[in-house]
């Protein structure tokens, strides 16, 4: 297929201004020629055949008496008015011409509109004839001026109407092409948005710069598609690797662990008990660091309906069997009761964290609460402690994998409780909010779906 030609935008613009005067210049020389031959084949006057009928008149009626007064005389091209001590005798005049003839008969100014005169003829008997012509172009028949509308003016509001058609046809042709390449910019956009870049159509554009964009979205698009693909198998192998690692770690640490339950069953020296029993709460730790690894990069569970009391009831006896050794006292505060929906273990191990961190950071004596209300048809589990509450950094960084806020983290918790949490939060189309009240404050925000 052979390749299109382009054409610039440069030329498209002067196409259209060309193409807009040249149809100006051509229908102006088309009415100025039809104006004319009306006039040579006698359908109309000239516009000076009124202003030589009335100097004809001033010569006739000046002449003449009020009395001897002759309208036969006057030329009906003219508009006249017979006054005698500012008294109208006789006249051919409507009431909106005479009220502009006496008034500036009077000295007045400002009435007579464009391309109107008038002259004061003064009579052999002292009176005066108003004579008023206009200057245009009228019909010869005077019948037609009686019953058609002033030609002239009609005539050049036809040539307004004729050249702003052209020039709205042009615009709109023009306006379609242009609407034409953006269409296909917009497609361009709307294909690299769904990931589809063969349906991005370079063939079909006519304007160069339009097409330089489509080809300048086609290779961005590309390029996107390979950065996020490159950018997915990065996740997806740091998955691997999480899971790999995880599942390698499990011999050794259970290695490690036999063998410290097989030296605990010994008869060994204080010292020597210490140090086994540190081994297996790091053994312990170690464990816990790998279920939480585990955990965030598993892939979100599927979401069935739930009773949140059910929910509450699980939540409220493991936070029972948190705050209890720690000496902490445990407040359940359920506000409302009904069926959400979500993915059971994902939110239960998301609730679990928050428990987890606000009984860490409670000092013994101090207060654990749990919240469940609904709130703008919000699903919301709150968590609330006394603990010292949450750093400026850590309001602001919440939720990052492996960030621990200085001032409520232990060798315990290593950045993955929260971070699970928000992923829960994010699978279910919620939110994970933290905040001081001034003690810590982690709360779940789910859409509740009905």
């Amino acid at each position: 297929m052979a390749k299109r030609k382009l054409t610039s935008l440069r030329s498209v613009l002067l196409r259209y201004l060309l193409l807009c005067g040249g149809g100006c210049a051509l229908i102006l020389v088309l009415w100025w020629g039809i104006f004319m031959q009306l006039i040579n084949i006698g359908f109309l006057l000239p516009a000076v055949a009124s202003a030589q009928a009335c100097a004809e008149a001033r010569e006739t009626v000046a002449s003449m008496t009020a009395d001897t007064f002759d309208s036969l005389q006057i030329s009906d091209l003219c508009r006249w008015a017979v006054v005698q001590n500012d008294a109208v005798l006789q006249t051919n005049m409507d009431d909106r011409h005479l009220k502009i003839a006496l008034n500036a008969f009077h000295g007045g100014s400002g009435n007579l509109v464009l391309m109107q005169y008038q002259y004061d003829v003064k009579m052999a008997d002292g009176s005066f004839c108003l004579l008023q012509y206009d200057y245009a172009l009228p019909y010869a028949d005077p019948a037609l001026r009686d019953t058609l509308p002033d030609f002239q003016t009609c005539y050049i509001l036809l040539l307004a109407v004729l050249i702003l058609a052209w020039l709205g046809w042009q615009t709109h042709c023009t306006v379609r092409t242009f609407a034409a390449e953006t269409a296909r910019l917009n497609a361009a956009v709307d294909a690299i948005a769904a990931r589809q870049l063969e349906q991005i159509d370079t063939d079909g554009v006519r304007i160069r710069e339009f097409a330089a964009t489509l080809q300048a979205l086609q290779t961005m698009g590309r390029e996107l598609t390979d950065s996020l693909q490159s950018q997915w198998r990065m996740e997806q192998q740091r998955a691997e690797q999480i899971a790999a690692l995880t599942h390698d770690l499990k011999t050794p640490l259970s290695i490690i662990q036999g063998n410290a339950d097989l030296l605990a069953e010994d008869a060994l020296s204080a010292d020597q008990q210490t140090q086994v029993e540190a081994i297996l709460r790091g053994t312990e730790r170690a464990r816990h660091y790998l279920a939480a690894l585990r955990t965030a990069g598993a892939a979100p569970a599927v979401q069935t309906s739930l009773a949140s009391h059910a929910l509450t009831e699980r939540l409220a006896q493991t936070a029972r069997a948190l705050c209890a050794p720690a000496g902490i006292q445990f407040i359940l505060q359920e506000e409302w009761q009904g069926t959400i929906r979500a993915a059971e273990n994902d939110l239960l191990r998301a609730a679990e964290n928050l428990l987890d961190n606000a009984a860490a950071h409670t000092p013994r004596g101090g207060t654990v609460t749990l919240t469940v209300a609904r709130e703008n048809n919000r699903f919301i589990l709150r968590v609330t402690d006394t603990g010292p509450g949450f750093t400026a950094a850590a309001l602001a960084r919440a939720g990052e994998m492996f960030y621990t806020d200085a001032a409520r983290s232990d060798s315990t918790h290593q950045g993955l409780g929260l971070y699970s949490a928000r992923r829960t939060a994010a699978a279910h189309g919620g939110t994970l909010r933290v905040s001081n009240t001034p003690g810590g404050c982690a709360e779940l925000c789910l859409p509740i779906c009905e």
